[in-house]
This record gives structure tokens, sequence and C-alpha cells, in this order.
């Protein structure tokens, strides 16, 4: 047995491994991935990147964490051609975990609930913390805003549908990204499930270094992933779990969703100038104050911390409202 009572630190490395495997899991669109690579085999194809009706960023970054796990291996050969296959033996020991987990639970020997082996990261577990308590802060009429995106979120998930949730300024550089993660942050937080975060705008320049700083201060761990004029970065609220995705883009860039979506917009050029924002079903204006007016001045740190405040504190609030 992979698991046995005669040592305490294999139950418990059993455990964290197993609420891994839980934590990979769990989630459609990755059980769906293997689905697809098992009928594949060893053959090169593309048609992978149409799983769920999802776009081909989002299956990249789950058959990424796939290969993490050593679930899958394989290599992106090309933008449209995957070319993965199955590590059996994983799965294989996935399977005993299961099994030898399930005997031990009938034995009360092991808990019943599987704990995350990635909590959030405890600086921002903090930041959060506090924020929660200041919900009496925000003004009335921007909770009647806040509180239009928890109904939507709730329809969602009362139709058993995903959740996605796309954040839009103009230059996709700064408050657009704050949404985007602390949406992420806050479905974390309040443990609710199937949501996906984006953002966009109405024209592409790059995730604005003072926005990333004010993050990294908060306790993100941001990595650059792809480095160019425009960079991609993934940004870690947890130990290492999926992370946000973020670089700049139009808002109908193809990495977003096309229809079934909520449009967030987030600065009052972005609300102008998509007078038509094609397949959103909701759309809301929750306009923020650019902390760019503040670059290279004595202000700069304050100014994008308090922005990245106001943003995390308004959707903690929407989402605190859901369940």
């Amino acid at each position: 047995m992979f698991l046995d009572n005669t040592n305490e630190d294999r139950i418990v490395l059993g455990q964290q491994e197993l609420s891994r495997y839980f934590s990979l899991f769990s989630h459609f669109t990755r059980l769906k991935l293997v689905q697809k690579v098992a009928q594949a085999g060893d053959a090169g194809f593309s048609h992978i990147v149409e799983v769920n009706g999802l776009h081909e960023g989002t299956v990249r970054s789950n058959l990424s964490l796939l290969k993490k796990h050593h679930f899958i291996t394989g290599n992106l050969r090309s933008n449209q051609n995957l070319q993965y296959k199955i590590n059996y033996e994983q799965l294989d020991r996935f399977k005993k975990l299961v099994d030898d987990y399930f005997e031990l639970l009938n034995q009360n020997r092991f808990p019943k609930q599987v704990k995350q082996l990635f909590p959030m990261n405890a600086k921002i577990k903090n930041y959060a913390d506090e924020l929660v308590k200041q919900f009496e802060t925000i003004p009335n009429e921007r909770k009647v805003i806040l509180e239009k995106i928890s109904n939507y979120i709730r329809s969602k998930q009362e139709q058993n549908k995903p959740v996605n949730l796309v954040y839009i300024c103009t230059h996709n550089s700064r408050r657009s990204h704050f949404g985007q993660i602390w949406a992420k942050v806050a479905s974390d937080y309040f443990e609710i499930e199937n949501v996906n975060t984006y953002s966009g705008g109405t024209e592409a320049t790059a995730f604005n270094i003072n926005a990333i700083s004010a993050l990294q201060r908060v306790g993100f761990n941001v990595q650059k992933t792809v480095n160019t004029e425009n960079p991609i970065y993934h940004v870690y609220h947890n130990d290492g779990d999926e992370p946000s995705v973020c670089f700049s883009k139009v808002y109908n860039h193809p990495q977003n969703p096309d229809s079934e979506f909520a449009a967030i917009m987030t600065c009052s050029d972005a609300e102008e100038n998509c007078p038509f924002i094609p397949g959103v079903e909701l759309r809301v204006g929750t306009t923020y104050d650019d902390p760019k007016e503040f670059d290279n001045t004595p202000l700069q740190d304050e100014k994008y911390d308090e922005r990245c405040r106001q943003i995390a504190l308004e959707t903690l609030y929407a989402f605190s409202l859901i369940n």
C-alpha cells in the first residue's frame, strides 16, 4: 500500500500528493484534455484547441499544468500543432493513491476533506482578510453596481455554466489587469468554482511595470515568460497552481471568450469607445481613476497601491455575495 499508518510522514506525503491530483482533476477542462489526448494517441493534431469551446490560451495553460505534473508528455510544435501523449504510469499511480485514500477513509485514518496543496500566499491572504472587514467603506451607489456582477455569477452557477469575466480598459495595462487578477483571487478566497478571468482593451500596449510592482508589494509572484515589447507574465497568488496569464491585448483577442461573458469596464474611455461588444451577456461600468496620471511623480507608488487596493476591495465584495 502506498499509504500506511506505520509511517506518519508517508501518510502526510500521500495526502499532499492526493490533494494536488484532486486539484488537477477537479477541473472539467483538464479532464476533457486528458480524454482528447487519449483519443488521439501519439498522433499530432490541432483539434485539441477546440476542447469544450475554450480558447487556445486557456487550453494551452491547462496542458502546461498537466505536463508540469507529468500526466502528459509532449510539445507544442507550432501555434496550431500540438503533440501530446498520456503518461499512463502516472495515471495508474494516481488511481492507486485514490484507492488507498478511500481504504484509509473507511478506517477513519484519513481526513474526510482533502485540503488544497496550493494555499493562498499568506501575505495576500492577510491582505484580503483585512479588506473584507472594510466593505462598509464602499459607497452604496458602488455596491449597487457591484451587485450586478454578483448576480451574473450566481445566475451562471445556477445554470451550471462557466463564469467568464472580462475586465476592459483602454490600454489593458493597469486597471483591467488588476481586475482580472483580483477576480481570480476572490474566486479562490470565497471558494467559488468554475470562474475564468480575462482582460482586454480598445488597443494593445503592455502590462505596465508600475502596476506589476504594486501587485508584487501585495505579495504576488510575477514571472515574465515571454520577453517582447508586450511581454507575457504569469501572476501567482498561491504556491504554484494556475497563474493569471497577463499581457496587453484588445478585448476581442482570441485569448478572450467571444460569447457568454460579462464585460466589466474599468475606465470611462473604454466605456465610451466600446459602444458594442459582440457576445457579451452583461456589461457593467465600474470605472476607476487612472494611476497613470501619477507616473514619474513622488506619489506614483502610493497611487498605484491605492488603485490596486480599491479594485481588490470591490472585487472581493462582489464575490462575497455569491454564497
